[in-house]
């Protein structure tokens, strides 16, 4: 079945393909460099123009794809940003209990040492 990565990795086997067919080409050509650059100039502009269509497409479905994720990602941190400031002055307050609490121990243990 296809996932939501479909169209990215369809499009991403289509580049790594011309990549390493171009790769090839290069490698085992019998023509010198010059006449091989051409060739190669000629092959990436024709196949640019056949399959320019294609990746705008795809290009513009992932574009889509990636700002519903990041809406969704924008939306899950403000909520988890809500729940932490609120666990924040949580443990804030019980942190000033626990501080009051003992500094009122230690303020009378003192007092307690001064009498004697």
């Amino acid at each position: 079945m296809c996932n939501r990565n479909c169209a990215g990795s369809g499009l991403a086997a289509f580049l790594l393909g011309a990549i390493v067919g171009a790769a090839f080409g290069v490698l085992y050509a019998p023509a010198k460099g010059e006449t091989t650059r051409r060739k190669l100039k000629r092959w990436a502009n024709d196949t640019y123009e056949d399959h320019k269509e294609y990746v705008l497409e795809h290009a513009n479905e992932i574009k889509g794809k990636v700002k519903g994720h990041l809406e969704e990602a924008r939306e899950k941190f403000n909520e988890h940003a809500e729940e932490a400031k609120e666990r924040f002055a949580e443990g804030k307050e019980k942190f000033v209990k626990e501080f009051n609490r003992r500094k009122d121990e230690i303020v009378a243990k003192f007092k307690k040492d001064e009498e004697k």
